[in-house]
């Protein structure tokens, strides 16, 4: 060994990668799933809330009436009112309003004006969060940020360590021992989309590069992050309202920005001191059609429609930072790219969990202490989180709708459900472990099915809610889920059953022998 410096390395890169994925692994697989989800997150936020469902396409202009009537029928004296227009992910019209008179908010119907009583539920929000924080606050952005720039590590370490790196990829021998098809298991997934693992990786840190990296920031402005937010982020005009004054229809307004945004692309208008002279009406873009995510935006008088600022050329440095963060957020995706972002996504996470079930079977032979405790680590940190997912969605359908708190017992589930798969793992025989959390998962995410029919049910819009297709995937989606994870404790006890007669023939060879 101390001719070959090419040996040397790669023993110490497989040494970096096998603890250091181990390690990082346990927290990186949850990232990754919820990341994974968070890819649909809208499409989740309007699962769990069924009645927010708004069938068909719906006509921007009429719901821009709709909601110029409801604000002037509410908050007639409001001093800003803020319109999020219908888009096919998010079809509802969202009003709010703040001034002198107090603030308040609504969700319309965009054809009838109809308000939605929503149910109390984060939605796919809380699968985001959980994504970059852990539900932790700042502590947990910092864990998730040293676990992203470990994974790098991770991920560099082992092209090292695989000398056959591409070759690897097309060898799958699941019939060898176990230790063999864990590790072809977990070059498969790891070597295609490893190009998508080190993007993601990267764009994650730099989506909350001010937050990880603040010296800068504080060198230049001090403790002023208001100096640097009006620097680096375009400010609209500042309004100087006089007396009372008519506006244009925000139809209107809207078509003048849209001259310059684009047909169709006004996603936010503002209305600053509405019904004033003076009021400005800021129009943002939508970005779901481009990779920066940051909204262009131009600003009208309400009274004239004449522009008065227009904001679509940014400097290097936001161009840079939001650039990588529509990278990493996906939001320009097509439907079928932003399912690519999903399996990958998801492959991610299947490589993490071989990688750390590879880990324990490499050290069952040693035994000990160390090796049981991450055996049932590993079951807990792997199942775990797909209980949780499964669970959460459960507390929300079995909840009643108006119950108030809901996003509580929903949270409360995922992180009651993650507890019990480790309590589980602490006390059940571990060769039961992988089994019993697998059927546990079956049965959660196959449970959604049913479940949801019947919470839907004492709707009377069951109808049209069941022949919408974001119910119809909704349930292939769990039924596939409950049916890969059932498929996988079937493997799983035939394994069991294998290595058992295997251990037994071996018991009586030797005793034939003696």
């Amino acid at each position: 060994m101390s001719g070959d410096p090419e040996g040397k390395l790669r023993a110490r890169m497989a040494w970096l990668h096998s603890w250091a994925g181990l390690l990082l692994g346990w927290l990186a697989y949850s990232v990754f799933l919820t990341g994974a989800l968070s890819v649909y997150a809208p499409e989740i936020s309007r699962w769990m809330t069924p009645e927010a469902s708004v069938p068909g396409s719906v006509d921007r202009q009429h719901a821009l009436r709709v909601a110029e009537a409801a604000l002037q029928r509410d908050a007639p004296f409001a001093s800003r009112w803020q319109i999020e227009l219908p888009a096919p992910r998010k079809p509802l019209l969202t009003l709010t309003w703040n001034g002198t008179g107090g603030e308040g908010a609504a969700r319309l119907h965009p054809a009838t004006g109809e308000p939605i009583l929503m149910r109390d539920t984060e939605g796919g929000d809380f699968l985001v969060e959980f994504h970059y924080s852990l539900h932790a606050g700042q502590a947990g952005i910092w864990l998730v940020g040293a676990c992203s720039l470990g994974l790098l590590l991770v991920l560099a370490s082992g092209v090292i360590v695989h000398r056959r790196l591409f070759a690897d990829f097309f060898t799958f021998r699941p019939r060898l021992s176990a230790g063999r098809a864990w590790l072809d298991a977990h070059n498969v997934l790891g070597v295609l989309p490893l190009p998508f693992y080190f993007m993601i990786l990267a764009t994650a840190l730099s989506t909350l590069l001010l937050t990880y990296l603040p010296a800068g920031v504080h060198a230049r402005y001090g403790n002023d992050v208001a100096a640097m937010a009006a620097q680096v982020f375009p400010m609209p005009p500042a309004v100087q309202a006089q007396g009372a004054a008519p506006m244009l229809p925000l139809t209107e307004l809207v078509r003048r920005a849209e001259a310059v945004l684009g047909t169709g692309k006004a996603g936010v208008v503002v209305l600053r001191e509405p019904g004033r002279e003076g009021a400005i009406a800021d129009v943002m873009r939508v970005f779901d059609d481009r990779l920066m995510a940051f909204p262009d935006r131009v600003s009208l008088r309400a009274d004239s429609g004449a522009i008065v600022d227009r904001q679509d050329r940014y400097g290097s440095a936001l161009t840079l930072v939001r650039t990588l963060g529509g990278l990493h957020y996906g939001y320009y995706a097509a439907p079928l790219l932003r399912a690519l972002y999903f399996s990958l996504a998801l492959a991610g996470a299947a490589m993490i969990a071989t990688g750390l079930v590879l880990y324990a079977v490499r050290t069952s032979a040693r035994g000990g202490r160390f090796t049981k405790a991450v055996h049932r680590i590993n079951v807990a940190m792997v199942c775990g989180p797909l209980c949780a997912c499964a669970a959460y969605l459960l507390a929300n359908r079995l909840a009643w709708p108006t119950v108030e708190g809901l996003h509580d017992r929903e949270v409360g589930a995922f992180f009651l459900a993650w507890a019990g798969c480790g309590g589980h793992a602490l006390c059940r025989a571990s060769t039961r472990l992988w089994r019993e959390q697998w059927v546990a998962v079956a049965g959660l995410w196959l449970a959604l099915v049913p479940v949801d029919g019947f919470a839907l049910a004492s709707q009377s819009t069951l109808g049209h809610l069941l022949g919408e297709p974001l119910h119809a995937v909704a349930a292939g989606a769990f039924a596939t889920a409950g049916g890969l994870a059932l498929w996988i404790a079937i493997r799983c006890a035939r394994g069991k059953g294998a290595a058992t007669r295997a251990s037994a023939r071996r018991g009586a060879t030797r005793r034939t022998g003696a």
